[in-house]
């Protein structure tokens, strides 16, 4: 059997114990694990292939492996997500191991990408068919971004003299509360490029670790800063966001301040964070930036 040697960090028992539930691996692919300080590979077995994620049961991220196993079993059938094969918590280790599915291409966000109609109805898939929330348990969106908010506070408390747009955070943080993101709708709350799969004409959702409940509307605004950052101007997102019908429910003071949260976190991390991933955090921060603007202005105008 080929190996790598991130396959080979796993323990042993580990191993063996994901060929007891897979079958005999024949062919070890590594992928990229993202920023969990994990394993990820393509196993091939008698039966197909299969994918799994592994990382030490005290990691930082075994948290996130264990909400993603609740959530992958409690997902309908209708919700475009490999399944999972197994889940194990023994030997000191948190495995998953899924479906695989082969990518067709690498999907994109960008304005002249073949993607965004599927993006768009998977968004309204989810919304529809996830209200009300099928797995009970997972937290309420205001734990996830409370922890933002808290930074984003800080950041406003003594603001950089090169932070952009102050009085725009500023007046964007005032009229949000996290109470505004209450809700019954289970949500993915990190749908960006890299969490998903192009098959041939269809996009599947993967990596559920950040899953929470709230108002269906978050998911698109969540959504909104990534299609930013991958080309599209602030009202070319909102314009894309109109065709998913939760986003027609999302209060304005909200939708503001939740932008103004997600933004100056990510200008919080920009300034703080680990050196390698400053330089994504600003460009993230910038597209953040020009949505928050963008409905600051606008709100002044209707008001004017």
């Amino acid at each position: 059997m080929a190996t790598t040697p991130q396959w080979d960090n796993i323990p042993a028992a580990v191993r063996a114990d994901i060929e007891t539930h897979v079958g005999a691996i024949h062919h070890v692919t590594a992928i990229p694990a993202g920023l969990t300080a994990g394993t990820a590979a393509r196993l091939d077995t008698p039966t197909g292939p299969v994918f799994v994620k592994a990382l030490p049961a005290d990691s930082p991220s075994a948290r996130l492996y264990a909400r993603e196993q609740h959530v992958n079993a409690a997902l309908p059938t209708t919700v475009p997500a490999p399944r999972m094969q197994w889940g194990g918590h023994d030997h000191g280790w948190v495995t998953l191991v899924f479906d695989h599915i082969t990518a067709h291409h690498t999907v994109s966000l960008a304005p002249d990408s073949e993607d965004l109609d599927g993006l768009l109805g998977l968004v309204a898939t989810l919304g529809e068919t996830l209200t009300p929330n099928p797995a009970p348990g997972v937290p309420p969106v205001a734990d996830n971004i409370a922890f933002l908010l808290s930074r984003a506070d800080t950041l406003l408390a003594h603001p950089p003299q090169d932070l952009q747009s102050l009085a725009a955070y500023q007046a964007a943080r005032a009229g949000f509360h996290l109470d505004h993101l209450a809700g019954d709708t289970l949500l993915h709350a990190d749908i960006h490029h890299a969490n998903l799969i192009a098959t041939a004409g269809q996009l599947h959702i993967i990596d559920w670790g950040l899953a929470c409940q709230g108002a269906a509307w978050v998911e698109t605004a969540l959504l909104i800063p990534r299609l930013i950052a991958a080309g599209h101007t602030p009202q070319q997102a909102e314009n894309l966001a109109e065709q998913i019908p939760a986003w027609k429910t999302a209060p304005e003071a909200a939708v503001t301040g939740l932008a103004a949260v997600w933004t100056l976190f990510r200008e919080f991390v920009a300034r703080n964070g680990p050196e390698r991933i400053r330089e994504s955090r600003a460009r993230a921060a910038a597209a953040g930036r020009a949505w928050v603007e963008f409905r600051i202005h606008r709100a002044t105008d209707l008001r004017s």
